[in-house]
């Protein structure tokens, strides 16, 4: 508010009405709304629901709320900057963080409140000086003045029901009819991975970017400097202000600096100029405004949730604070509609709060001062480790107990601290595991790493546990291409055995075969594998094999085919790969199905090039696309390479060389390396690749593969009609029992080809394929396609 329009307010209080108001606003829209420093970033959503809570005809009062520093003004003015107040509207502002003299606000609403009791007929009569049309009147900053400014308002859309209320504040008025558009702070990119190109599409650093740009014009994401970058946003929880703040710091220090001063504290960061929509200055004056606000039993809470190092839940909130009650309950919801929790909803339906990362972080100075600190940090950590504890069998998915996630994982290290501050190296196992189970990329993998060794050395007494954390450290250690890996895992397997575990002795047997394939010793990893089958196939075991034991089973017989494979025994290949496969038919894993069928197809297109291997690669290939972070996506990219490789079918280097590009980043953001084997014959194809492709082609190609597409990547497959070929031989009583196309479609099955291709194949729609294979099943006795293969081959 200007010096004038405050004189004005003062010499003229007796006479002052509310239209008088309207034309000595506090601030003008034209500078409320006018031209923008930056582009919005990461908002559009929000500016979406901002539209849509508007547009609606009975919108009479909206209100943009969200944590102190998220941008609500920001949103607001982008709002009427972009799409205006409305053919012959008008927008009024009343912006009260302008508003240095408290007086004022005084004043202010004390002239309005005399407006309205004089009646709706004076009130009505100020509007209608303003002219048709549908107005807008926006009230900013208004947290000191709610108490107040709440009954006025309501009386006003009661007078006034034409004019349209818009409110922006941290907290919610509460009144009926309240429309609520709440923001939460940028998204940081959690689960993307650790890659430049990704991270720079993150809106939290995309804005860092934009505000580092603002005071140091030349300044540029980098290889070197792009994860100091993510790792300050994250920090700071993607809140726009301390992002704003932490990037003007570039005109100075590099991020790496910037990160390094932020760990240590960033209250002492000062903005320098006055901004045009934000009433705070530095951080530490943002926290101060938000907890003076508070009442004292709110902030005693918000001190005690501030022992949760990431979003809880409120049944984390009962299970470790100590007496949370009704009470309680209520005083959460007040810090909901204060935006001092920042409610949302996890994808199993139940609600997660997070406190903003700067407030949490006063929170936690307190904390430490209050009597039962230490009393909350046993809670925590009790929870904690109950939620990474193994459920049992009778628990699992019922519900009963919520399994830990990766919402979880800062909660779970800060009660790993608080048992390892106890001696207790049990609980450090627990919660270790949990953690390599959550643990992806290098950064993660490395950390739990270190943890789990922390607890060997401290020691675990439970003999069945230190074996398994064993496992887990050479499981860890395999994961980054560490020796120790081998040695780790040989204790365990010796440690399993001790306590007369056969599924940890068969799990540690496959993770030897897998450490010894990566290291390229094929003898030995075969050697693991049929030890590791051999064991399951006991006559120990006879009558008591187990589900895991099964499927450890599955697992091992399809990575020995894949030894088998790199060996050149084909034909041994494709036969445990042909089994391995109809054991993983009709189960409810597809991934299993998938994966098996991806081995097989691989092994197939290695021993012979034809129309039929090839459509058989494809089909798989397009499979194991749509699944999860598995292994076999990176490998199955790079066996497409191999192939085609060895039959001389590449015929674009480009594509073959950002597929390769393609699977390294996958490799990279699974953190897994490559296998000697497959690292041998790449290198080899990316040497040609280099020769055939000028030296900026082959590195635009390379760099390229971060941004391909599966489906862009499964283009370097020739596309060629399949061939007729003879089938094998069938039993005789087969061969009467089905017709010509019911034994086509029943070969086809037998080779463990999909509905759809089998259409293809045959030119036929999918749904004739399946009718058909109803009718093999039923001339045939059979009741799965698993059975099917077995008739054809047994006759």
């Amino acid at each position: 508010m200007s010096t004038g329009t405050v004189a004005t307010t003062m010499e003229h209080e007796e006479a002052l009405g509310l239209a008088d108001l309207f034309a000595g606003r506090m601030t003008s829209p034209a500078g409320y709304i006018g031209a923008t420093p930056t582009s919005l970033i990461g908002r559009t959503g929000d500016l979406d629901r901002l539209a849509t809570a508007l547009a609606t005809p009975d919108a009479g009062l909206v209100t943009v709320t969200g944590p102190a520093g998220v941008g609500k003004s920001r949103l607001v003015m982008e709002y009427f900057r972009r799409f205006g107040p409305g053919p012959g509207a008008t927008v009024e502002v009343f912006d009260f963080g302008q508003v240095t003299d408290t007086a004022v606000c005084a004043l202010m609403l004390r002239q309005l409140k005399e407006q309205f009791h004089d009646g709706s007929t004076s009130v009505r009569s100020a509007v209608e000086r303003l002219g048709p049309g549908r107005h807008t009147v926006l009230f900013d900053h208004y947290e000191d003045v709610a108490d107040e400014l709440a009954p006025l308002l309501t009386e006003f859309r009661r007078s006034c029901p034409q004019v349209r209320i818009v409110t922006v504040g941290t907290a919610r008025l509460g009144l009926y009819g309240e429309r609520v558009v709440r923001l939460r702070p940028l998204p940081t990119g959690n689960g993307v991975a650790a890659e430049l190109s990704a991270v720079a599409r993150i809106p939290a650093v995309e804005l860092f970017v934009q505000c580092a740009r603002s005071v140091r014009p030349e300044f540029k994401l980098t290889a070197e400097n792009f994860r100091y970058v993510l790792a300050v946003c994250r920090l700071v929880g993607g809140l726009p202000f301390a992002i704003e703040l932490a990037a003007n710091q570039v005109k100075l220090a590099e991020p790496d600096l910037i990160l390094e001063r932020f760990e240590r504290g960033a209250g002492d960061l000062q903005r320098i100029d006055r901004h045009p929509y934000s009433r705070h200055s530095s951080i530490s004056d943002m926290v101060g405004w938000v907890f003076a606000r508070l009442r004292a039993d709110e902030r005693l809470l918000l001190n005690q949730l501030a022992v949760f190092e990431g979003p809880f839940t409120t049944r984390a909130a009962a299970g470790v604070l100590t007496g949370f009650d009704a009470a309680g309950y209520r005083t959460m919801e007040r810090l909901i509609d204060a935006s001092v929790l920042i409610p949302d909803e996890r994808p199993d339906g139940e609600l997660s709060l997070s406190i903003p990362n700067s407030v949490r972080l006063a929170a936690a100075r307190s904390l430490v001062l209050l009597p039962d600190h230490e009393a909350l940090r046993k809670a925590h950590g009790e929870y904690f480790r109950a939620l990474a504890a193994p459920r049992p069998p009778a628990e699992a998915g019922t519900g009963a107990r919520p399994a830990a996630g990766p919402e979880s994982r800062a909660d779970l290290l800060a009660a790993f601290g608080y048992w390892r501050d106890a001696g207790d190296g049990r609980s450090m196992a627990v919660l270790a595991d949990a953690l390599r189970e959550l643990s992806g990329g290098t950064a993660q993998t490395r950390q739990c790493l270190r943890l789990t060794e922390e607890v060997l050395r401290t020691g675990v007494e439970d003999a069945r546990l230190h074996a398994r954390t064993l496992e887990s450290a050479g499981e860890l250690a395999m994961r980054l291409g560490s020796g120790a890996a081998r040695g780790y895992l040989a204790q365990a397997r010796d440690a399993h055995r001790a306590v007369h575990d056969d599924a940890g002795v068969v799990r540690c047997l496959g993770l030897l075969g897998d450490e010894a394939y990566a290291c390229g010793d094929l003898e030995r990893a075969r050697r693991r594998f049929e030890e590791g089958l051999a064991v399951i196939a006991s006559p120990a075991r006879a009558g008591g094999t187990g589900d895991a034991a099964v499927g450890a089973g599955r697992y091992l017989t399809r990575r020995l085919a894949v030894v088998l494979r790199e060996t050149g025994n084909l034909a041994r290949a494709d036969e445990l790969a042909r089994t391995a496969l109809a054991a993983e038919l009709g189960r409810e894993d597809f991934g299993g199905v998938v994966s098996a069928r991806y081995v097989l197809a691989s092994i197939r297109l290695l021993e012979q090039d034809t129309a039929d291997t090839r459509a058989l690669f494809a089909d798989a290939a397009e499979q194991v696309g749509g699944l999860p972070d598995v292994a076999e996506r990176p490998e199955c990219l790079e066996m497409l390479a191999i192939t085609l490789y060895k039959w001389r079918r590449i015929t674009d280097w480009r594509l073959l060389t950002a597929t390769l590009g393609l699977a390294d980043r996958l490799r990279r953001r699974q953190g897994l390396a490559r296998p000697r084997p497959l690292n041998e014959l790449t290198t080899a194809i990316l040497a040609t690749a280099s020769q055939e492709l000028t030296a900026d082609d082959y590195t635009w190609a390379w760099r390229s593969g971060a941004d391909l597409s599966w489906e862009a990547a499964m283009r370097l497959m020739p596309a060629e009609e399949a061939k007729p070929a003879a089938g094998p031989e069938v039993p005789t009583d087969i061969a009467d029992v089905l017709t010509k196309r019911e034994l086509e479609v029943a070969l086809l099955v037998a080779e463990g080809l999909t509905n759809r291709v089998i259409a293809r194949k045959l030119g036929i729609a999918e749904w004739t394929v399946v009718n058909h294979l109803r009718k093999v099943m039923r001339k045939l006795g059979c009741q799965s396609r698993v059975q099917v293969t077995r008739r054809l081959a047994t006759g």
